[in-house]
């Protein structure tokens, strides 16, 4: 039993490892539509439309980095049930 428990620990903390990856890159992905809308902002003339596609784009990639920053947060949960029981 000491090994399944070894083992669980180790994908607890892998599944965890890449939870971190992937906000990250949501992260990023939340900053570049960030700074894109400020781009389309400061354009003159402004383009109206461009501009709220633009927002529309920052409102899913918030969302998105958000639902990372849940999942990295239950993987650290499991690992600390499986690896620190």
């Amino acid at each position: 039993m000491p090994g399944d428990a070894a083992t669980l620990c180790q994908k607890a903390k892998d599944a965890f490892a890449k939870a971190k990856l992937e906000t990250k890159r949501k992260l990023k992905e939340l900053n570049d539509a960030e700074r894109k809308l400020g781009e389309l902002e400061a354009a003159q003339p402004p383009d109206t439309a461009a501009i709220e596609a633009q927002k529309a784009e920052v409102g899913q990639a918030l969302a998105n980095w958000k639902a990372a920053r849940k999942e990295q947060k239950d993987r650290q949960e499991a690992v600390d049930d499986f690896c620190n029981p």
